[in-house]
C-alpha cells in the first residue's frame, strides 16, 4: 500500500496564461507614465526661468567649456546667448546679422551719452558686446587659439553684459515743466 502513495505528488500551480502579458502591459504603462511625468516636470521647471536666468545658465555651460580650453564650443554658446540677449533688448531683426553688420547699426555707433540715447537708440554696452562677438567669431570661424584664462575673462564680461541687457533700462530724468526758482 505504501508504494502506491509514493508516486503521487502535490498538484502543480499553473498560472493563467494572461498573467504575464498583463504584468508586462502594466509595467510598460507605468514606465510611460514615469517618463511623461519627468518630461512634464522638466518643462515646467524650465518654463519658470526668466530669460536672464536661462542666459546665465548658458553662460555657466560656456564657462565649463572655457575651463577645459574648448574655445570653439565656448564661442558657439556665448555668441548664441549674447545674440539672443541683444535680440531680447532690440528686437529679433538683429539675429541674422553678422558682427560687422551689427557694428554698422545705429545702436552700435558711438554716443556722447553714457546710457541709451533717446534720439539715436545707442547702447552704452555696444563696444563691449561687439568686442565679445568678434572674439567669438575668431574662435568659431578662424579657429583662433584662446587660452582658458582669456575665455574665463570673456565669460565674465558676457555675464555682466547679459545682466545689463536684461536689466531694467535706465530712465533719463525728465526736466521739470516749470523752472525751479533758485533762492540764495
Amino acid at each position: 500500500m505504501n508504494e502506491d502513495i509514493r508516486d503521487i505528488r502535490a498538484p502543480l500551480a499553473i498560472p493563467a496564461w494572461w498573467h504575464w502579458p498583463l504584468a508586462i502591459a502594466l509595467a510598460a504603462v507605468a514606465a510611460l507614465a514615469v517618463i511623461l511625468l519627468v518630461r512634464w516636470w522638466q518643462k515646467r521647471r524650465a518654463a519658470k526661468l526668466t530669460p536672464l536666468q536661462r542666459t546665465l545658465q548658458a553662460l555657466l555651460a560656456a564657462e565649463t567649456h572655457a575651463r577645459a580650453g574648448r574655445a570653439h564650443d565656448w564661442a558657439d554658446i556665448v555668441a548664441e546667448t549674447m545674440r539672443g540677449a541683444l535680440a531680447a533688448r532690440l528686437g529679433a531683426d538683429v539675429l541674422p546679422k553678422t558682427t560687422s553688420e551689427l557694428a554698422a547699426c545705429a545702436w552700435a555707433q558711438p554716443s556722447p551719452a553714457e546710457s541709451e540715447s533717446a534720439a539715436g537708440g545707442q547702447l552704452a554696452e555696444a563696444p563691449a558686446l561687439l568686442d565679445l562677438l568678434e572674439t567669438c567669431d575668431l574662435a568659431r570661424f578662424a579657429l583662433a587659439s584662446l587660452d582658458a584664462d582669456a575665455l574665463l575673462a570673456k565669460t565674465a564680461v558676457a555675464r555682466e553684459l547679459a545682466e545689463t541687457l536684461f536689466g531694467p533700462r535706465q530712465q533719463r530724468p525728465t526736466p521739470p515743466l516749470h523752472p525751479v526758482p533758485v533762492t540764495s
